[in-house]
Parts: structure tokens; C-alpha cells; sequence
């Protein structure tokens, strides 16, 4: 016997309630990967989504909670168009519409003539002429199963399907994309924009941008300028998902500590000749108190690997439902899978200290005879 294959052992000779217990552990490491990679999808996919169509720098409204809640004058566009260094300023309304009663998507509108346009790229049909006509990306088309010539309905109105487009990002491929005056008017917002795309005069240098971002901000207090990522991560929508995601995660893997401890402190109980013998034949209270923090770190790293799976397999499973079709993309890094594991690994040890401790306290002969 030693410290290598004991723990193992004294594992399988428990297997329902070890079983139950690394199960518990990776519920708590699946939801912290899922939680945690679905809310950087939705960041990741709109930072990628906004950075494809050639665009600068955003201009929104400042403190905006969610890019939806933006609201800004489509009047500043003029000012803003007239900055030295940029190109063009195009307000643009965007939104989340739910289509055909069963899917929930991103919906913008481009206004005619803007840079935008040249960024779409057509696997087939056409951009939108009409007043009712609209480009779906070719992911979105293809859960929905529709085709260019296709009706669709979206706020209660219908729109025909005028070209279904591709795109590298996840979120440009499950957009719809109409003209920006049919969308204000579906939405009642005459003359209000979601926000700015600003393009600057080629070529492009950072202190030339950082000179034209300063110049864009000092047009009005109530506006705010930044780049793709930096619009994603200054949401206060995005800030409030990743805090709620976060939250849930902790509190479910504090719990499956509570099942660690709980599990070990039972097994101790029921060892204590075991634990008695040992001490009998020379293993010193620290050799005991490593046993059990070795098993419930066993069953941590177990439950983490089977986590890891049912985490990963979580977040595909609820981004390929079709009512969160083209919001929410699955998104898995080592960090994330790090951070989970880590925590569960660093928690769990500390639930096995306290009944590490308690068999040392238990004089190795009493054990021995089965006393307390």
C-alpha cells in the first residue's frame, strides 16, 4: 500500500457514492464552461462581426447598457462625416427581431450609398431594393430553411428573401440586413440610429486614428467612440452576463466542494480501523491527512475531465436550438477550461482538509477497536 494506488483503491470500493460525486463535480465544471464560453461567444461574435465590414471605429451612445439600447441622433451622422480624416459616417440601426415566430436574430440597416454594402458578400440574389426585401446570411437561411425568393416574417410584417450572404464571422453569418429607412420605420425610430460606423481616409496610421478619435469624441458629450471590441466589452449588457455567468458558476462549484467534503467525511467515518492500522504500522498523521485530500482531489480532476465534455457539449447544443439561432455562438479556449478546472481543483481541496484533519484526531488505537 501507498500513497500512489491507495487513494485509487479506496475510490472503486465506493463507486456509487464516488460516482455520485465526480458526477456532481462535472455538472459544476459543465456549467461554468458553458456559462462562461456562451457569454464570451455573444462578446466574441459581435466584435468579429462589427470588425468584418470595414469600419473603424463605432460611435454610440454613451453608457448605452446594450447595443439595441443605443439610441443616437441620425442628424450628428453630418458632423461626424465632416471630422478631417474620415471617410464616411454611416448611422445604422441594430436590433434583435424574432423571424418566423421560432428563431431569434440580429437584424440591421445599412442606409444607401454607405461603405457597408461593399463589405456584403452574396452567395446568391441580390442586395435589398425593395421596401420589403431583406438579406439573409446563408447559416441563418440554412436553419430556417429558406431561400433567396422566400418570405419571411419579422415584426409582423413580411419581407422577401432578395440574397443570402457568407461571411468568416459567426455573427455576419446569421444577420438580416435590410435598408436603413424600411427598418426605422418597422421599428417606429424615424431619424434614430443604434449607432456609427465611422471609416477613415486610406491610408490609415495609429496616431492619425487616435488624432481622428479625439476629434470624433469632442463633437458631443453623449457620444462614445471606440473600436469593435472596445463598443463589445464597454456594454454594460455584456459586463451584466458575464457577472450573472459567473455567480452561477461559483455558487455550483462551491456546492460540488460540499459534496466532496461530504462524501470524504463519510468515508472516514468508515475507515477508521483502516486509518488506525495505518497509523500502527508507521504512517505519520501528514501521510494519513495526504490519503484523503489525495481522494478528493481524484475525484476534482475525474469530475473535471467529464465536465470539460458535458461543457463543451452544452454550449453546441443550446446555440444550435432555433430559437437562439445566429445570438449565441460556442466559444472554448484553454483559459476558460483552465479557470474551471482550476477552481474546482483548488476548492475541492480545501472542502478535503477539514476531514483530513479529523481522522488524525482519532488515537490510533481507539481506531483500531472501532471507538470514537
Amino acid at each position: 500500500m501507498n500513497l500512489s494506488t491507495l487513494p485509487l483503491r479506496n475510490l472503486a470500493s465506493q463507486r456509487v457514492r464516488s460516482a455520485l460525486t465526480i458526477l456532481g463535480i462535472a455538472v459544476a465544471v459543465g456549467a461554468f464552461i458553458a456559462l462562461t464560453g456562451l457569454t464570451r461567444g455573444i462578446q466574441h461574435s459581435f466584435e468579429s462581426g462589427l470588425g468584418d465590414i470595414g469600419a473603424d471605429f463605432v460611435v454610440s451612445q454613451r453608457n448605452t447598457y446594450s447595443f439595441v439600447s443605443s439610441s443616437v441622433a441620425q442628424d450628428f451622422g453630418t458632423a461626424l462625416a465632416a471630422v478631417k480624416g474620415v471617410e464616411q459616417a454611416s448611422g445604422v440601426v441594430l436590433t434583435v427581431a424574432e423571424v418566423d415566430e421560432t428563431a431569434n436574430i440580429f437584424v440591421t440597416g445599412w442606409p444607401e450609398g454607405s461603405f457597408l454594402w461593399a463589405s456584403l458578400e452574396l452567395h446568391a440574389g441580390a442586395a435589398p431594393t425593395g421596401p420589403r426585401e431583406l438579406v439573409l446570411g446563408r447559416s441563418i437561411a440554412q436553419a430556417l430553411g429558406k431561400d433567396v425568393g422566400d418570405e419571411v416574417t419579422m415584426q409582423y410584417e413580411s419581407f422577401v428573401i432578395s440574397g443570402l450572404s457568407v461571411s468568416d464571422s459567426v455573427f455576419n453569418q446569421n444577420i438580416a440586413i435590410t435598408r436603413l429607412p424600411v427598418l426605422q420605420e418597422l421599428l417606429g425610430r424615424p431619424g434614430i440610429v443604434s449607432l456609427f460606423q465611422v471609416r477613415l481616409t486610406r491610408p490609415v496610421t495609429p496616431e492619425a486614428a487616435a488624432g481622428v478619435k479625439a476629434r470624433l469624441a469632442a463633437i458631443s458629450p453623449l457620444l462614445d467612440v471606440s473600436d469593435s471590441a472596445e463598443f463589445a466589452g464597454n456594454m454594460q449588457f455584456e459586463r451584466t452576463l458575464g457577472t450573472i455567468a459567473s455567480a452561477v458558476s461559483l455558487v455550483m462549484i462551491l456546492a460540488s466542494s460540499i459534496l466532496v467534503a461530504n462524501t470524504l467525511v463519510m468515508s472516514v467515518s468508515e475507515r477508521r480501523q483502516e486509518f488506525g492500522i495505518l497509523a500502527a504500522i508507521g504512517w505519520t498523521p501528514g501521510m494519513i491527512r495526504v490519503l484523503v485530500v489525495a481522494e478528493g482531489l481524484m475525484m476534482c480532476v475525474a469530475g473535471s475531465l467529464a465536465g470539460i465534455a458535458i461543457g463543451i457539449g452544452a454550449m453546441y447544443a443550446v446555440s444550435w436550438m432555433r430559437v437562439f439561432a445566429g445570438l449565441l455562438e460556442p466559444y472554448i479556449t484553454l483559459g476558460i477550461v483552465a479557470q474551471a478546472v482550476g477552481w474546482v481543483c483548488c476548492v475541492g481541496t480545501l472542502a478535503a482538509l477539514y476531514p483530513a484533519w479529523r481522522v488524525t484526531r482519532i488515537a490510533p488505537s481507539a481506531a483500531i477497536r472501532g471507538l470514537r
